[in-house]
This record gives C-alpha cells, sequence and structure tokens, in this order.
C-alpha cells in the first residue's frame, strides 16, 4: 500500500467517523428538532455512502467499473441537499413520502445501468442530476420570500430563525458538487481528498447553524387559523396595544406571536390579521417600533452613559446589529446621530 493509497483512505475513514458520531449525537437529543432529526439521518446517509468508497481501493476491482457504479450511487446525495434545504424554506414540508418519491428516479437509473449500461444512459443521468439541483435551487429561491415574510409575522427577533446563511453554504455545496462531477469518473487522489474534507466543512457549518435555530413550523401555523377561526368571537381591538403596554411584553427578546395568542385567547390568523390591517405593519416591526420607542429612546434621553449594547439589550434585542437597523428604519438615523443630536439640544 503506497502513501498515495493512505491518504484517501484516512480522509475516507475520518469522514464516516464523524458522519457516524454526528449522527448519533443528533438523534440521540431527546428534544431534537426536525431540521435536527433530518439532519442525522442525512448523516447516516453520508456515512454509509463515504464507507463504500474504499471498494474503489481493492486491488481486486475494476476501478473504472466500480467508479462509474459509485457515480450512480453518489448521485443519490443530491436528495440530501434537497430535503435540508426544502424543510429550510418551508418548514414541515418534508415527509418520508416525498423522499420516496425523489428517490424513484434515483434508483431507475440505477437499475438501467446496471441491467444496460451505456455512454447515452450516463449522459442521461448526468443530465437528470443536473435538472433535479437546479429544480431544488429554484424551489429555495422562490420559497424564501414567502417563509421571511411568515418569520416577521411571527417572532420578535429573528436571529435564530433567520436562514441567510443557507446561500452561503449553497454554494459552497455547488463548488463541491462540481467538483465531485469533474473528478467521479477518475481515481485523483487528492482531488477526491478535497472532495472529503470540503464535504466535511461545509455539513458541519450547516449542522452549526442548524443548532442554533429554534423550532418553527409553517405548515403548523398554517393550518392553526383555520381550526381554531370558527370559536373565536371576542375583539381585538385595543387589548393587544393594551397588553404591550401595561406588561412591557415588548422587552421580552424571545416574544413571538404564539406568546400573545395565548394571552389574549384568539388564534394566530386573526391576530396576525389584526396587526397586518388595522396597525398597518408586521409583528416584527410593530413589536421593534415599542421597543424603541418606549424604552430605547427614554433610555437615550435619560441615561447618556448607556452604551449602544446595553440599551439595546435592555430593550430586548439580541444583537446590536438588529437593533440599528430597527432603529434607523423607524427614525430614518442611526442610533449614535440621534443621541448625538439628543445631547446638542439640551
Amino acid at each position: 500500500m503506497t502513501v498515495l493509497t493512505i491518504i484517501p483512505i484516512f480522509f475516507i475513514g475520518f469522514s464516516v467517523a464523524w458522519y457516524a458520531v454526528r449522527a448519533e449525537e443528533l438523534l440521540r437529543r431527546k428534544e431534537a428538532s426536525r431540521l435536527q432529526r433530518f439532519l442525522g439521518y442525512v448523516f447516516i446517509w453520508w456515512a454509509l455512502s463515504t464507507l463504500k468508497d474504499l471498494v474503489t481501493y481493492i486491488p481486486a476491482f475494476d476501478p473504472d467499473a466500480i467508479l462509474l457504479h459509485v457515480y450512480y450511487i453518489d448521485g443519490c446525495g443530491a436528495i440530501t441537499f434537497a430535503v435540508i434545504f426544502m424543510e429550510l424554506v418551508k418548514p414541515g414540508w418534508v415527509t418520508l413520502r416525498k423522499v420516496l418519491y425523489m428517490l424513484i428516479p434515483f434508483l431507475l437509473f440505477f437499475g438501467l445501468h446496471l441491467v444496460a449500461g451505456s455512454q447515452l444512459l450516463d449522459a442521461a443521468f448526468t443530465f437528470f442530476f443536473v435538472a433535479f439541483a437546479f429544480a431544488a435551487l429554484v424551489t429555495a429561491i422562490v420559497s424564501t420570500p414567502g417563509y421571511e415574510r411568515d418569520i416577521r409575522d411571527s417572532y420578535s427577533n429573528l436571529e435564530d430563525v433567520d436562514i441567510s446563511w443557507m446561500w452561503l453554504i449553497i454554494g459552497l455545496f455547488t463548488a463541491i458538487q462540481l467538483i465531485w462531477w469533474a473528478v467521479s469518473r477518475k481515481n485523483d487522489v487528492w482531488a477526491n481528498s478535497f472532495y472529503y474534507l470540503s464535504s466535511l466543512i461545509c455539513w458541519h457549518l450547516t449542522m452549526r447553524n442548524i443548532n442554533r435555530m429554534r423550532t418553527y413550523r409553517l405548515a403548523e401555523h398554517a393550518s392553526e387559523g383555520v381550526a381554531v377561526q370558527k370559536r373565536y368571537t371576542a375583539n381585538l381591538d385595543g387589548k393587544l396595544e393594551q397588553l404591550m403596554e401595561q406588561e412591557q411584553l415588548y422587552l421580552n427578546p424571545d416574544l413571538t406571536l404564539a406568546d400573545l395568542v395565548q394571552r389574549l385567547g384568539t388564534n394566530r390568523t386573526y391576530l396576525s390579521d389584526y396587526i397586518s390591517r388595522q396597525l398597518g405593519t408586521t409583528f416584527y416591526d410593530y413589536v421593534n417600533r415599542l421597543r424603541i420607542e418606549r424604552s430605547v429612546i427614554p433610555m437615550m434621553k435619560s441615561h447618556e452613559n448607556y452604551t449602544l449594547e446595553h440599551m439595546a439589550e435592555q430593550a430586548g434585542f439580541k444583537s446590536v446589529a438588529t437593533f440599528r437597523r430597527a432603529f434607523k428604519k423607524l427614525t430614518g438615523i442611526l442610533p449614535s446621530e440621534y443621541m448625538l443630536g439628543t445631547r446638542e439640544e439640551q
């Protein structure tokens, strides 16, 4: 066994161990989110898929034939990307049945390859693989605005439900898949090793961001209003504003629309519609406006020694960056500019 053979075998072994350990870590969590469970199953697939690559380094097998089989099997990995990214932009959409439907054409191609492989079939599979990946990407792009609108109607802080990081991961994964496509028919040691390592980095970044996200399902919220609307008859006029003012609920950094739904005895659809139609804003902007008008601005006028970080935290913002954006959106100027103007007036 040469050094050039040991290097990829090392990366294969390391990758299999990493995926297996991370899968076990995610799946044994008692309160794992759907995304975490899906990611755990995805890691099981990647552990097994990577383990099979050891066959290509067994001298008794024809490497060209083995690599062609590997090409078809690895193509199924596109489903793992689709599952994660679809669950990100459309929480609750992914089901076992849908995953099986996605898997069927890949299995058909692999079966045809085993029965009557040809260059034409290889080209057709490549075209299908690219089309599948492109369709998943387009779906993610189209679905993202809807997701963003929904979270702004449901959360007062978006840091732990934000999915903008997904686009960096998609870009990295796209580059990796292009590398995979370029080297899948060759047994280049360094290219294969780079592929294993870069894949680990991308999945690590994905796991880190998913672990930071709060559990959220659009499907549950969408159906909630329909189920409860029929038995709701109370009038919300003034009740929301009174509750927010008296109890200063806007100071809670984790305040959600669901919290207010429970306190007011209403349902999500009715309350969201009230905020949108009667108040002319989103839940996110409504709460942040209260934080700024009722908490931040009074602090700026009476406590000149307070830092922006302290005021943001006291008002219920989870980050200074979010505080600055919200403040400028409401007042048209940055917090530092407002403080400077207040001092000059005094």
